[in-house]
């Protein structure tokens, strides 16, 4: 994640990028919201175990709903309320992906990768289609060699595969962003994806 070509990329994926793939652009948009509700779902589990540690939820035999009780109080983050507007951005822009055609094979890769990526993430999805999904990007991957020459600025040094982004836990990916925004000096997006880089790696 270091080096002087990863300092000198910009850290935003869709600035001046006019004539890139508009899935791929997508595609890549969605990772962005889907590791950034992945931290609030953790931000969120977090604060309610501290409440029930500190014996702050509720009285004993008391039934509390999520989002009630001491988690509902106007001084508590609200965490879920996060959680779910993330939700609903990454749903938005899977929507989004499904209905753009891809420009590219790097683009077909893209969308690939989102499916995979967020089909691992549903415990109730069955095996199919998964490992087909899988022969078919990595088929896709191989003959393609993944279109390197169409990587939208903030690519990250080393494997630039989009498969291989796509493919890192998501505390890797936010390390990735929060060291792009520092190498561009921008402070607020450096803390922002700092804090949700130590969410996630505090979570695993």
């Amino acid at each position: 994640m270091s080096g002087d070509k990863a300092a000198s990329q910009s850290p935003s994926i869709c600035d001046d990028q006019p004539s890139a793939d508009p899935a791929l652009l997508l595609s890549l948009a969605w990772i962005d919201a889907h590791v950034a509700m992945l931290a609030s779902c953790v931000r969120q589990q977090q604060a309610e175990e501290g409440f029930l540690e500190s014996g702050a939820l509720s009285p004993v035999g008391e039934v509390i709903g999520r989002g009630e009780g001491a988690c509902a109080d106007r001084d508590c983050p609200d965490f879920l309320k996060e959680e779910q507007d993330g939700a609903e951005k990454a749903d938005a822009l899977l929507a989004e992906i499904a209905a753009t055609p891809a420009q590219s094979l790097a683009g077909v890769v893209a969308k690939l990768a989102v499916i995979l990526r967020e089909a691992a993430d549903n415990t109730d999805l069955c095996e199919f289609p998964l490992p087909h999904i899988r022969s078919a990007l990595a088929d896709l991957r191989r003959l393609t060699h993944e279109a390197t020459g169409n990587e939208p600025a903030g690519w990250p040094a080393g494997d630039q595969s989009i498969g291989a982004l796509f493919e890192q836990p998501a505390s890797s990916f936010a390390a990735w962003r929060a060291f792009g925004a520092w190498s561009q000096g921008n402070d607020d997006e450096y803390r922002a994806w700092t804090d949700t880089f130590k969410t996630l790696q505090g979570a695993s």
